[in-house]
């Protein structure tokens, strides 16, 4: 469960809000629909009254009004019914079973696109040095899931997987700290392994707030916004790209032997 940890907005807001979105979403090609009317008085009303801007609005082309709201730096994807007077957080699915939110997500809640967004962030690498499969993975050092999908992920490696974590600071006080000690060492990669193998000792000692320079925290706060933005509700938050360029988005790890399944690679011999 995410709690408020030193990025306070994210941790109590899209708790409440962005997180409703689910617990898996898919992003999928661009579905049709067709050119709507802006907003309704009632909706405005709805808006101004749970203190939320109106960033954008876009037509689902099912029957209900799509909005990017925002409250202070967070935005969420969000729906509204009866001419404005009820809105909903979640997945929109069409009649074809595709996950719409996750498109509206990709298009208009991430600049660039989700993948291009992870892509362009600070991430320490472990794996195969020239990739077949990437995977990103955002992750708490506290977080004992995170721990089991670093063993896990391990024997993939030689099959061409590559694993890119990007830290972040959910779960606990200490989280800021630890991130924060292996970004500014000398080799991050190498901390990051030290620190998961000493994770049943507790990892390593967090840095003192005073301790943390700004590089460091700036790459943290990324990415648990990104975390927050993408509305992920548990760690490991990982993001794996299909065959057709599809991205899958799952809260937590899955069993170990569901694992092959998510990454899009055979079980090990």
């Amino acid at each position: 469960m995410m709690g408020s940890v030193g990025f306070k907005a994210g941790a109590i807001w899209c708790a409440r809000a962005v997180g409703a979105i689910g617990f898996a979403v898919i992003l999928i090609g661009p579905p049709t629909w067709a050119r709507e009317a802006g907003p309704r008085p009632a909706t405005l009303k709805l808006f101004a009254a749970m203190g939320v801007r109106i960033v954008r609005r876009f037509p689902t082309g099912v029957g209900v009004e799509g909005y990017v709201i925002q409250s202070g730096l967070h935005r969420a994807v969000v729906y509204t019914v009866g001419g404005g007077r009820a809105l909903l957080f979640g997945r929109l699915i069409n009649a074809k079973g595709e996950n719409l939110s996750g498109y509206f997500m990709d298009q208009y809640l991430v600049r660039g696109g989700v993948w291009k967004r992870l892509a362009a962030s600070p991430w320490i690498a472990e794996g195969a040095i020239r990739p077949s499969t990437i995977v990103y993975a955002l992750v708490d050092p506290n977080c004992v899931y995170c721990h089991h999908f670093w063993e896990w992920v391990k024997p993939y490696f030689k099959e061409g997987l590559q694993v890119r974590y990007l830290l972040v600071a959910v779960l606990a006080p200490s989280s800021l700290g630890k991130a924060a000690r292996v970004l500014q060492s000398r080799n991050p990669a190498r901390a990051y392994n030290q620190m998961e193998k000493a994770y049943a000792q507790g990892g390593l000692a967090p840095l003192a707030h005073s301790q943390i320079d700004s590089k460091a925290y700036a790459e943290i706060r990324h990415a648990t916004e990104l975390f927050s933005w993408l509305g992920f509700t548990g760690t490991p938050a990982i993001i794996v790209r299909g065959a057709h360029g599809g991205l899958h988005l799952t809260s937590g790890v899955p069993p170990k032997a569901d694992l092959p399944g998510l990454l899009g690679l055979a079980p090990p011999p």
